[in-house]
């Protein structure tokens, strides 16, 4: 049965100072740059036989750290668009309430990208990917690990966690897909720190 190795891009600029990024695209930050060389060890012992990564900037320098410098890029797995409210700072852009409520899921920044069609995106990727019977490793973004989760388990995205910068997660694709595992992080100095997607 085919696999799907999903690894979260390393720290980002905008994640060390939580500004709300998007597919707005700060490069790594000093830490992130670690971490992605340290993830290098941890993608070359997987079974893996064709890459990819997410077309932004901070998930193509995690995977050129990570050992993947020549790994094509997809679009689709880019993570979620928050329209107007990319490149600020949350008090900049809604009060807390409606922060509350666009974590639910009531709420689409103006010009952002809902939710059901931002599974929908991520879920058609990796469909595509499950066609082809071969074992793929993608860097990619916290919204999209949840939103591929929560589509193979059924769960409800708002209760799956967001993954550690670097972290692995990996779905069983083909017939029966199923999650194996999910946001694992290698004990190496600076890969468990938390940050949000």
């Amino acid at each position: 049965m085919p696999r799907l190795f999903l690894v979260r891009h390393g720290e980002s600029a905008w994640n060390a100072e939580g500004r709300l990024q998007g597919q707005a695209d700060p490069e790594l930050s000093p830490l992130g740059r670690k971490q992605a060389a340290a993830v290098a060890a941890v993608v070359a012992r997987l079974p893996v036989t064709r890459t990819l990564t997410s077309d932004l900037v901070r998930a193509r320098d995690t995977a050129a750290l990570g050992g993947h410098p020549d790994a094509p890029a997809d679009p689709r797995w880019r993570e979620r668009h928050l329209g107007e409210w990319q490149t600020h700072l949350e008090p900049e852009v809604a009060t807390p309430a409606e922060m509350d409520r666009f974590r639910a899921g009531d709420l689409v920044p103006p010009g952002g990208e809902a939710w059901p069609d931002f599974q929908a995106r991520v879920a058609g990727a990796a469909e595509e990917l499950a066609r082809t019977d071969e074992n793929w490793l993608v860097f990619t973004h916290g919204g999209c690990v949840r939103a591929l989760v929560s589509h193979v388990t059924g769960a409800d995205w708002r209760t799956v966690a967001g993954p550690a910068n670097t972290s692995l997660s990996v779905v069983a694709l083909g017939k029966r897909p199923r999650l194996l595992a999910l946001n694992w992080t290698p004990t190496a100095p600076g890969l468990a720190l938390p940050s949000d997607p």
